[in-house]
């Protein structure tokens, strides 16, 4: 299990770190006070998009089966192609 290291500044802003760099892998690494999020990943920003398709898990499962299919000489597609 990941340890961040969590900071609430004066303004209730709450940012989330890991080993120097903002980076939350479980959602916003900053949460505003008024309600605005960003997400980082190893001190780079992200959309909010860009973040869910790095962090998440059926993408990994399914990127995993594309190599393995590959390797026996299958390709996976969409539903539909």
């Amino acid at each position: 299990m990941i340890e961040y290291t969590v900071k609430v500044d004066d303004y209730g802003h709450k940012s989330w770190w890991l080993n120097g760099q903002r980076h939350h892998e479980d959602g916003p690494a900053i949460e505003y006070a008024d309600g605005h999020k960003s997400w980082w990943l190893d001190g780079k920003e992200l959309s909010e998009s860009e973040f869910l398709r790095r962090t998440s898990p059926e993408l990994q499962v399914i990127k995993d089966l594309r190599k393995v299919a590959e390797k026996y000489g299958y390709k996976l597609t969409k539903e539909g192609e």
